[in-house]
């Protein structure tokens, strides 16, 4: 059966029509209001040289560049997003800085998981994962933790960056509207129940967004 990302196939479709639309205007969203939230995100990746980071999803490619100043442009950095339109801008960025670590995947993140580590065509380590503003959209999240803990290394890292807003609200109504997911998924409570080391922030932007980080167990 095919993975739905938003239930029936006509959702999931309307869902990747409307962010190949909004990849036209994210990244000014994005780098102006989660550039605080981004900057803590991933150094709590704590990224080393030669490393590799699964960025899932991963947009415009907004993170690549802060990625590469922890990996001084060495390692690998994969990008992986249903969206064509989001991916193309993720090109484009790639190509103007002419990063040569950075490949990009047009796929479901449902998908993701130890089987398509197996199938490629080089052996990968994956070190560190990124999941940010997409598990509060993407069905089966609560698999697709499992699925990236499952395919990091023992002790290696995964940060989650998102939005938790447990009461209703002005403010959950919009960024459901813009973001066309939930805000009330107990995300970062799931994830402190699978790694060690857990550490939740949700204080960011007055309250809302949150950055979650933990490590794969031995």
């Amino acid at each position: 059966m095919e993975t739905q990302m938003y239930g029936t196939k006509e959702e999931q479709e309307n869902a990747i029509r409307y962010y190949d639309k909004l990849s036209v205007i994210y990244d000014y969203i994005s780098n102006w209001y989660y550039k605080k939230a981004r900057n803590y995100a991933i150094k709590e990746l704590q990224l080393k040289n030669g490393q590799t980071v699964l960025n899932v999803p991963c947009g415009t490619g907004v993170n690549f560049k802060y990625f590469n100043e922890y990996l001084n442009n060495t390692g690998l950095i994969i990008g992986i997003d249903l969206s064509s339109g989001m991916l193309d801008k993720a090109k484009q960025k790639i190509e103007k800085n002419g990063w040569t670590n950075v490949k990009i995947e047009l796929n479901n993140a449902t998908k993701i998981d130890q089987n398509w580590l197996d199938y490629r065509d080089e052996q990968i380590i994956i070190d560190s994962v990124f999941c940010d503003l997409g598990l509060s959209g993407l069905p089966e999240w609560r698999n697709i933790i499992d699925n990236m803990i499952s395919i990091l290394k023992p002790n290696g890292r995964i940060v989650i960056l998102d939005w938790y807003l447990e009461k209703p609200s002005l403010k959950g109504d919009f960024v459901k509207w813009i973001g066309k997911g939930e805000v009330d998924r107990p995300i970062y409570q799931y994830l402190e129940t699978k790694v060690s080391n857990f550490k939740v922030d949700d204080s960011f932007n007055y309250g809302g967004v949150f950055v979650a980080s933990g490590s794969k167990p031995e």
